[in-house]
């Protein structure tokens, strides 16, 4: 079994992801977030500053896998935290997946994968819920899992 620590705000998208994720029982899911959230029984939530370096350590420790889910405008930031608390807990493998389509600050990608690699921390940086699941080897249902720059259908809103 796979322990994936999903970290970072949850949105109604992203607690989607986690509930088809929570699905797959080759998975033991925590999700680390300061967001006010419903999540299934079967994974571990841990509300908790994603900033807090210690923290996030602590919620890292014994995970095969974390998976930062980071808007454009804060990678820098966030790498620096993430560096730290991944060399903390071991060195678990690191996915970043933004959290939006901004593409014009190129810079904070830039910096945030130098800050990583400097750290010596094994890691990714992808888009939306596909590149999370092409990285981690398992599908979700695309119908209803829509991540920056995905195209939401219109009969996804019809009433």
């Amino acid at each position: 079994m796979k322990r994936i620590l999903l970290a970072g705000a949850l949105d109604a998208a992203s607690q989607n992801f986690v509930r088809q994720l929570s699905q797959n029982s080759q998975l033991d899911l925590t999700v680390y977030t300061s967001s006010a959230v419903s999540l299934p029984e079967s994974v571990m939530a841990l509300t908790e500053e994603v900033l807090d370096e210690g923290g996030l350590s602590a919620a890292m420790l014994d995970q095969d896998l974390v998976v930062a889910l980071v808007p454009t405008i804060r990678l820098a930031k966030m790498a620096s935290t993430l560096a730290t608390a991944v060399q903390a807990a071991g060195n678990p493998q690191l996915i970043i997946s933004r959290t939006d389509d901004i593409e014009e600050l190129p810079l904070e990608e830039r910096h945030a994968r130098q800050t990583l690699a400097a750290a010596g921390v094994a890691f990714d940086i992808v888009d939306g819920f596909g590149g999370i699941s092409s990285l981690l080897g398992v599908s979700t249902t695309s119908a209803t899992v829509f991540g920056p720059g995905e195209e939401v259908p219109l009969e996804r809103f019809a009433g």
